[in-house]
């Protein structure tokens, strides 16, 4: 681990922590299987209802980190589908903020749905250019978060993503 970054812990207390939601803490693989029966890629979307990400379930092991990272007060960096992608993107954000508060008691002042491409523009704190840190399934938005300055925890496992948290100095 990075001498500098852990000098910031014990100065600056812990980094804001910015959570995925698909694949994190909502189970978008099962959805996609459960609507679709195979493989999603970019040209299925209008194969998927406008309500999709309401009805998407937590994913198996989520209750377990968001227990964890609930004390932290986190925020919720989530993607939204492009416009081009149908009449899902209309829905997605206030679909995926309800989500949120159905199953975890998010706020939706405590989201933040943008383009996947934004997420690192959330790598540094506005005040002080502290970095902040992503928690996300995707390892491109964890390589382009600390490209942008920011501290990633690529999620495969509630249990791994604890153990990296807790490496990086969360209790």
């Amino acid at each position: 681990m990075d001498k500098k970054f852990k000098h910031y812990l014990v100065e600056f207390d812990t980094p804001q922590i910015y959570c995925d939601m698909d694949g994190v803490l909502a189970d978008f693989e099962k959805g996609i299987e459960d609507i679709i029966g195979g493989k999603f890629n970019d040209d299925r979307w209008s194969e998927l209802p406008d309500d999709f990400f309401l009805k998407l379930e937590p994913m198996p092991d989520a209750q377990k980190l968001w227990d964890f990272i609930g004390k932290y007060n986190p925020f919720i960096l989530t993607a939204v589908p492009r416009s081009s992608r149908g009449p899902i993107s209309k829905r997605a954000a206030k679909d995926k903020e309800r989500f949120m508060k159905r199953w975890f008691g998010v706020r939706p002042d405590k989201m933040y749905p943008v383009m996947r491409a934004d997420k690192m523009r959330f790598a540094k704190d506005g005040r002080d250019g502290r970095p902040n840190l992503l928690i996300d399934d995707h390892s491109k938005n964890i390589a382009q978060f600390k490209a942008a300055g920011g501290i990633g925890v690529h999620h495969l496992s509630a249990s791994g993503s604890i153990k990296q948290l807790k490496d990086i100095g969360y209790k």
